[in-house]
């Protein structure tokens, strides 16, 4: 029996629909960067970068496709050789006709991404995004007005376009009944009643959310959908939080620990090469807030959330001195080792997706920076 055949861009989709590649930061770079979407895929190595560790493992072992968190290409690229440090992932992948796919900050913001990966894995309660809103800017609600019977298809116009999708919530839509009104004008052939008349129709009034960059193609579809000649579609911008997710997030332990208890935790459970501290050496812990890779920025939206710990990564001196005055202790776990969580639940997507038809392969990565220990400095 012949296994049905998966492509590039269904593993995209897959993806997609836990962590919408719609919702990310304006500077990023993801989806699917390297080879053709209906390239067929029977295995899949995952990795939190292209790192040189990483591509000499596919050398070793090959995959079809390769799924990273981290850009495969994040800045514009001049040329693609194998002596630039910044496209030699690119030029590897391409050479042994690997695609990519990097889920990046959209894998971030959803609302079970990294970061509340992280805070589940620490046993943390109550998980919610410590900084609530998708990073994309340019969300829309989209308004329609349609005859109740057509309500339905409308609904899943707009969802098979990509929109209607709050958080990991799909369909999402508020419904009001109302009367419309009209005088189709000579040449018009309307819905109900004939032109020159003025008609009145029971309408629904559908509303709903979407990314700013799918109204064209929402629009489009809606207009496929809708039984009138000039449907009425309002498109209203929004900002923050309109399509859920967030940044970061923050949970409590099921009872207070001291600090250094909690920082035991931190290594049992998340397992980083090492952790380095700052702020305060003694608390007692019970609310925590975590931001996966560099979140250093966030230490006031975790004091303000009144968190008697942070977990991240990439923690400056000026940020450190900053929770130092603000009496949080910090945790610095390093940038991967928290957001090396992602992985798995990158590999459970696909499997619980596609089954025994592919086959996915974490491969792992160690944290670029390590400790040097003390030598011996004796003379002679």
């Amino acid at each position: 029996m012949r296994r049905p055949s998966i492509t590039v861009r269904d593993v995209w989709q897959a993806l997609d629909e836990r962590f919408p590649f719609v919702c990310r930061e304006d500077w990023d770079n993801i989806g699917i960067l390297v080879g053709a979407p209906d390239t067929p895929v029977r295995t899949v190595a995952v990795a939190l970068t292209a790192t040189p560790s990483v591509l000499k493992a596919l050398k070793r072992r090959r995959a079809d496709l390769l799924v990273t968190h981290h850009p495969i290409v994040f800045s514009p690229l001049k040329s693609i050789r194998p002596d630039n440090p910044t496209s030699v992932a690119a030029y590897e992948l391409l050479r042994a006709g690997i695609a990519a796919i990097s889920a990046h900050t959209n894998a971030d913001a959803a609302p079970r991404g990294v970061s509340y990966v992280m805070a589940r894995r620490l046993g943390l309660e109550n998980i919610r995004p410590l900084v609530p809103g998708a990073p994309s800017s340019d969300s829309c609600r989209i308004v329609v007005f349609v005859p109740g019977a057509y309500a339905k298809a409308v609904i899943d116009a707009v969802d098979s376009a990509g929109g209607a999708r709050i958080g990991g919530y799909s369909r999402c839509s508020f419904r009001s009944v109302g009367t419309g009104s009209f005088v189709g004008g000579t040449g018009t052939s309307p819905y109900a009643g004939s032109a020159g008349r003025e008609e009145q129709i029971e309408e629904t009034r559908i509303e709903t959310v979407a990314p700013g960059s799918l109204v064209p193609r929402i629009m489009d579809a809606v207009r496929r959908a809708h039984p009138y000649e000039e449907p009425v579609i309002d498109i209203i911008p929004l900002r923050y939080g309109a399509l859920g997710g967030g940044i970061g997030a923050v949970g409590e332990f099921a009872a207070p620990m001291p600090l250094e208890s909690a920082f035991d935790m931190v290594r049992k459970r998340l397992l980083p090469e090492w952790i380095k501290a700052a702020g305060p050496g003694r608390k007692t812990v019970r609310r925590v807030a975590i931001v996966g890779g560099s979140g250093g920025e966030f230490i006031g939206d975790a004091y303000k959330a009144c968190a008697d710990l942070f977990v991240t990564g990439d923690v400056k001196y000026h940020q450190a001195l900053d929770a130092e005055a603000a009496g949080l202790p910090v945790a610095d776990i390093g940038h991967a080792s928290g957001e090396k969580w992602i992985l798995p639940e990158f590999r459970q997507i696909l499997l619980r997706r596609f089954g025994g038809n592919i086959a996915v392969r974490i491969i792992g990565e160690k944290e670029p920076m390590r400790f040097v220990p003390q030598g011996d400095h004796r003379e002679g």
